[in-house]
């Protein structure tokens, strides 16, 4: 019994896999589309130097309002400034350094314009462009007494006036520790932007696999039944991973078409994932075999799989991924031999 048992959790943790591998790669599509790590960047940024939270800047209630203040703050990080601090705040005015504006895509008609502000900074250009823009290089060599000054000069407002004032009194008269302390503090506030970028593709993940469930009636607890009674499709399936080592040590070029022999695999004849014939135009043919009605329980059991294979497909392709190597390497009492060279 215990063999059929782990075969048919080796292939229902493939589906899973496959699921949350699709939905990743759509939502990362959309993040991109969206320009989402960048516009969480300036966020994040904006919340550090400008503003204590950008929620309050949107004048326009409705669920759009957010989009339109993050556009807003992504324009005026993109447009060339007079070198003060005008409505893009000291955010828009650090990033039209020439440091920062080189990491900005341009566009390769028009010269000078950027179309693209960077998903990532790394904390040294960060800081140097911060500094670069408090103290102008052309009032003499850069020193930690003219740092405090120009802090102390910023708008009382500011959140970054009373922060850096901070960590300049903490740098022991030494530029290089000040520095430091401004690396830190862009550190740890990226990785709190790091928590909200994850916080926003979790719940696209759980919602871009449920529609992808839905449409292609990937039900874990159906699949889970129908190989457990087909032996036949069951090996087939379990020979497909084991003989692909789940895509991992193929080529890059021919992964593709290993996850589609994997998705081919799980198929079968049609009997495992998408709807059945005549669905959805006869609904008892979504849930019942033809010539059967189906009853409340039928059609329970059916939204409870398929809920349930969304939110498990929602928590990311590398948990299954890992969960599948080591049910691969369970079922062969073992993990396979490295080759002899």
């Amino acid at each position: 019994m215990a063999s059929p048992v782990v075969d048919v959790v080796i292939a229902v943790v493939l589906t899973l896999w496959l699921t949350a591998l699709v939905a990743s790669a759509i939502v990362e599509w959309v993040g991109n589309l969206t320009r989402k790590r960048a516009k969480y960047l300036l966020r994040g940024l904006r919340n550090m130097l400008d503003a204590k939270g950008e929620r309050s800047a949107a004048t326009k209630p409705g669920p759009l309002a957010g989009a339109e203040v993050e556009k807003e703050m992504y324009d005026k990080a993109l447009a060339p400034t007079d070198g003060t601090v005008g409505d893009g705040g000291l955010t828009a005015l650090v990033f039209n350094h020439p440091v920062l504006r080189a990491m900005m895509q341009p566009r390769p008609t028009e010269a000078g314009e950027r179309t693209r502000v960077p998903p990532y900074v790394p904390a040294e250009m960060f800081s140097r462009a911060l500094l670069d823009t408090l103290v102008p290089r052309d009032g003499g060599p850069l020193t930690l007494e003219r740092v405090r000054t120009a802090v102390a000069g910023l708008d009382p407002a500011l959140p970054a006036r009373q922060a850096l004032l901070g960590l300049a009194d903490q740098s022991a008269a030494s530029l290089d520790d000040f520095r430091a302390g401004v690396e830190h503090w862009y550190d740890a506030q990226m990785d709190r932007v790091s928590g909200w970028y994850k916080r926003w593709a979790k719940r696209w993940l759980l919602v871009v696999a449920a529609v992808l469930c839905l449409a292609a009636n990937i039900d874990a607890y159906a699949i889970a039944g129908t190989l457990y009674r087909d032996p036949a499709l069951r090996a087939a399936v379990v020979g497909q991973v084991q003989q692909g080592s789940v895509c991992a040590d193929v080529p890059v070029a021919e992964r593709p078409s290993c996850v589609r022999d994997l998705v081919g695999a799980i198929d079968g004849t049609g009997r495992v994932i998408w709807w059945p014939e005549g669905c959805p135009a006869t609904p008892s043919a979504c849930v019942a075999q033809p010539g059967e009605e189906p009853g409340a329980d039928d059609w329970l059991i059916k939204l409870l799989g398929l809920a349930l294979t969304a939110a498990a497909a929602a928590v990311g392709a590398p948990f299954w991924f890992d969960l599948l190597n080591r049910l691969v390497n369970l079922r062969a009492t073992g993990p396979r031999p490295e080759p002899k060279p």
